[in-house]
């Protein structure tokens, strides 16, 4: 207000051309101003366009008395008076007066927000009235309305360039401009000169901003050229960021109302958040990228925009840690599994010396003992997968069923104590049984024609069976017992040794052989199917009479290019046999039918097949030996048909 044409020269909205120039002569004597100020001023008060600027600067629409006491305390008013002195003003003198005194002081955040609402009372068309009639009394041409609406956007624009200068003279900046900018945009209409004073204050902070722009994309090009450690650089951009945000966040807020963020502090995250990336995608440093994930979210992600992909960058890094994390809790086990595998010799001698548990002599022990440590932390789920694999590996890789069956076993009981789905354990309990069976049976096979052995076997595998197969084994013993009662059991032969386990297989014949869990964490190229190879399993006599059994026959599973062990393989030779004799004597419609639906439930199962040679050329052996079998076979079930 010191500069204003008004005050220079004394004069009032009244004073006409030849008072102004009194005024001026008035003025050369006081030696106050300078001669250049005066003829300037007289030069601004005398040309319409530039008295509305010095007019609306002024102290309008009041008095003269009531401008001359503004004048007298003007000059010891302070941000602590400055508010009550003003109440009454109007408000276009009352924000003049305001800034005026933030020339001298430092202004606190509760007058800046007075301010600005006073700016929104300002009322254009009473300032014109107020303006003409001094205008008229001063015998000088009446203002225009729209060059007034100019004038007042141009001491916007002063007024913010004052009101910036004084908050950033005070002791906290940072903390003023962001309370007022959080204020003004609190209830979504903030005053209309917040934008000029934001657009000020970054003008005020550009350099500064600049270098802490500048300083950042220098550390991450030396950190990538190798130029400076990665700690070191980590360092100094979470430094840098500080400082950043000392100038950038008091503005956030009025960008947040605007819903986009603030341009230099955009390009800024995007160029740390390329630099972390390649961290995670290239160097796999992800505890760093995190760091840098939560330094650039608190200081440069202020905005919704900015907030979500730091939200998701943060999420994606965690998962990738705790992936990492499983990752390393879960490499002991899966090494001591693929120990186990390749050193299958060893680990069998030992399992029939020792229980297979930790405390077994390696790789027994060490194959327990991860896993037992993998389930205080880890995944019972993967747990079991890793069990089950190195169990299909024994089995179907080794032909080693007895040994299969121990190590699922053991890894049941250890599983008991943690939470498996209920699928895992129902896979458990299929593969179980089927293990078991594939270890039994042939041991019974082996004492074909000895009726006492045959019943100890039984009796041992009633009380070691799985539970839902220890019914099966109670049947074949009370058949056993049955026949050593009779006075024939010395002639009983193994034909109807081999009918009674074939009955304990149609028990089961609803029943799955195999099962369909790939571990997926398996490297073993053999049992990357999931499947257990059973040796004896799904044997029916539904279709061959039980006399053509000299060697077990299991029914393959439905389906095409599974490879076949060899009693699967000797079913579909022996069975092609029967039916290319069959053909021959199908002679009725109700036997073409049931030879129709053989040749189907053949085909479904051995129309596509692979096989090991040496199990071929077995079978091949075994076939050309009992072609008067065959025709028996097929007799006996063409007898059937009609």
């Amino acid at each position: 207000m010191a500069s204003n044409a008004f005050y220079v020269l004394g004069a009032s909205y009244n004073s006409t051309a030849t008072e102004i120039a009194d005024l001026v002569d008035d003025a050369e004597f006081s030696s106050l101003f300078s001669e250049a100020d005066l003829q300037k001023a007289k030069q601004t008060l005398l040309t319409p366009r530039l008295r509305l600027s010095a007019e609306i600067s002024w102290l309008p629409e009041l008095s003269d008395a009531q401008i001359a006491r503004v004048l007298a305390e003007r000059i010891k008013l302070t941000d602590d008076t400055v508010l009550a002195a003003v109440e009454t003003l109007p408000e276009l003198a009352k924000v003049n007066l305001i800034a005026d005194v933030s020339t001298r002081a430092s202004l606190d955040e509760d007058t800046v927000s007075r301010f600005l609402a006073a700016w929104e009372w300002i009322a254009p068309d009473e300032v014109l009235a107020f303006l003409k009639v001094g205008r008229r009394s001063a015998g000088l041409p009446e203002p225009d309305a729209k060059l007034l609406q100019t004038s007042l956007q141009d001491l916007k624009a002063r007024h913010a360039r004052v009101i910036v200068d004084s908050i950033l003279r005070g002791t906290d900046p940072t903390s003023v401009m962001s309370n007022v900018v959080n204020s003004e945009v609190a209830d979504g209409s903030p005053s209309a000169l917040l934008p000029t004073m934001v657009k000020e204050y970054e003008r005020r902070n550009e350099r500064s901003l600049s270098t802490a722009a500048d300083g950042i994309k220098e550390t991450i090009e030396k950190s990538k050229s190798g130029g400076l450690e990665l700690p070191d650089a980590l360092k100094l951009i979470s430094n840098t960021l500080r400082d950043w945000s000392t100038f950038a966040r008091p503005v956030a807020g009025f960008y947040r109302w605007r819903g986009y963020s603030e341009p230099r502090t955009k390009a800024l995250y995007y160029e740390i958040r390329a630099f972390l990336l390649d961290l995670v995608n290239n160097d796999g440093k992800l505890e760093e990228a995190k760091n840098l994930i939560l330094w650039s979210g608190t200081y440069l992600a202020l905005t919704e925009d900015l907030k979500k992909v730091s939200d998701k960058d943060l999420a994606d890094v965690e998962e990738l840690i705790a992936d990492r994390r499983r990752a390393e809790l879960f490499e002991p086990l899966f090494k001591a599994g693929e120990t186990a595998k390749s050193g299958y010799r060893e680990f069998a001698k030992v399992a029939r010396k020792k229980p297979i548990d930790p405390s077994a002599p390696a790789p027994v022990g060490s194959f327990m003992s991860a896993l037992k440590t993998y389930l205080v932390d880890g995944d019972p789920e993967l747990a079991a997968v890793v069990a089950r694999d190195l169990s299909l590996c024994f089995n179907n890789d080794h032909n080693d069923p007895a040994l299969a069956y121990k190590v699922l076993h053991a890894a049941t009981i250890l599983l008991k104590s943690h939470t498996v789905s209920e699928e895992t354990k129902a896979r458990y309990r299929e593969d179980s049984e089927t293990l078991y069976r594939n270890w039994k049976l042939p041991e019974l096979e082996k004492q074909k024609g000895n009726l006492s052995g045959m019943t100890t076997l039984v009796e041992q595998a009633m009380a070691d069976a799985p539970p839902g197969i220890k019914g099966e084994f109670a049947e074949l013993h009370a058949v056993l017992m049955k026949k050593r009662k009779e006075s024939r059991a010395k002639l009983i032969g193994w034909g109807v040794v081999a009918a009674i386990i074939g009955g304990i297989v149609v028990f089961n014949s609803n029943k799955p052989s195999t099962s369909n869990y790939s571990p997926s964490h398996s490297s073993s190229s053999n049992t990357s199917n999931g499947s257990y190879k059973p040796s004896t399993s799904n044997y029916s006599t539904s279709d061959t009479p039980s006399s053509s059994v000299g060697a077990f026959e299991a029914k393959p599973s439905v389906g095409t290019g599974r490879s076949l062990n060899r009693s699967e393989l000797r079913y579909c030779i022996f069975q092609g046999k029967r039916l290319d004799l069959l053909r021959g004597m199908t002679f009725t419609n109700t036997a073409v039918d049931s030879f129709n639906t053989m040749v189907s439930d053949f085909n479904s199962r051995c129309a596509n097949f692979r096989y090991g040679q040496s199990d071929m050329t077995q079978v091949e052996g075994e076939a050309s030996t009992r072609s008067s079998q065959f025709f028996n076979d097929a007799s006996a079930i063409a007898k059937d048909w009609k």
